[in-house]
């Protein structure tokens, strides 16, 4: 709930909680950012994530400890301040939410493929 007429700056009293960002990037990449009130960015770490737990699994777990400390960095800066404090919409929490379950379930058919073709190749 921002102060209309306010910018870009946090209204008094209202912070975000970096653990609670860290948090949620732990549980579901990318909604750390999208809390934090950068939805473009969180989508790009969630592509990221997936992208890289598909082709390899080291990369994927990379992109997601940095969304994790990305997370809580950013909403630290929205704090103090030095990063513009951004509101988040519960309808844009629950796109996201339907985009992850689509990129999950993507990935877990991809992966399910790629078993299917390996188990079957003619030898």
């Amino acid at each position: 709930m921002g102060i209309p007429g306010a910018g870009g700056d946090a209204p008094v009293g209202e912070k975000k909680n970096p653990v609670f960002a860290a948090g949620l990037s732990l549980l579901f990449p990318g909604l750390g950012q999208v809390y934090n009130g950068e939805t473009g960015k969180g989508i790009l770490v969630l592509f990221l994530v997936l992208a890289g737990l598909l082709v390899m699994l080291i990369p994927g777990v990379a992109v997601w400890i940095f969304g994790m400390y990305d997370a809580w960095a950013t909403a630290r800066r929205m704090n103090e301040g030095t990063v513009p404090f951004r509101e988040v919409r519960l309808l844009t929490i629950a796109l996201f939410m339907v985009l992850w379950t689509v990129g999950v379930l993507a990935l877990l058919t991809l992966a399910a493929l790629a078993a299917f073709t390996a188990f079957t190749v003619a030898i």
